[in-house]
């Protein structure tokens, strides 16, 4: 089976993207999903958590993921911590996961392919790439980031002109028409 990433900064279109491969049959698997599924659930990485930011990230036996992003975007040693933490137990659920699929390729999408180094867990690597004013404008209109916390967030992460230029494909993310037409292309190219 062929492993293919998918990547790109917050906000670039990710999701998008994964909705439509899905909508193709091909399995798909979020890293961000299985993330907090594991911060919630596994009660070893849950005490590292509040070790790490304390109590207040979960509030009655559920991840505070408002809290949490507020204090690790602002403090790299923190978000390292946890990053530390949680991307392993990630790439565990995701080779668990793998074992059962069976179709010609997977996609396993995740804004942090290149910052956690995983890159060669793929034998592709799909970037979407969108103007910065447009990932703005998605997430102070979707998730009511201010454009502070947007940029903590960006600055957090490799910017997309470099995951692009590591990346197999880059695609340009303008309407859903091109994205369509540039993913139906990749798909048609590994079924």
């Amino acid at each position: 089976m062929i492993k293919i990433g998918l990547t790109g900064v917050i906000g670039s279109g990710k999701t998008t993207a994964i909705k439509y491969f899905s909508s193709l049959g091909v399995p798909v698997f979020i890293a961000d999903e299985s993330a907090k599924k594991l911060m919630t659930d596994d009660d070893i990485l849950k005490s590292e958590i509040i070790k790490i930011i304390g109590e207040k990230a979960f509030v009655k036996n559920k991840l505070n993921t408002k809290y949490i992003s507020d204090i690790i975007f602002k403090d790299e040693k923190l978000l390292t911590s946890i990053n530390n933490l949680v991307h392993p137990k990630v790439r565990e659920e995701y080779a668990k996961w793998l074992k059962k699929q069976d179709f010609n390729y997977c996609v396993y999408e995740a804004a942090l392919i290149f910052e956690n180094k995983s890159e060669s867990d793929f034998d592709k690597i799909i970037c979407i790439k969108t103007p910065i004013d447009e990932i703005h404008r998605r997430l102070e209109s979707r998730i009511n980031y201010s454009k502070n916390k947007v940029d903590l967030i960006l600055n957090s992460q490799i910017d997309q002109d470099v995951k692009c230029s590591k990346s197999d494909y880059c695609i340009k993310n303008g309407t859903f028409k091109e994205l369509e037409k540039k993913l139906l292309e990749i798909h048609s190219t590994y079924v």
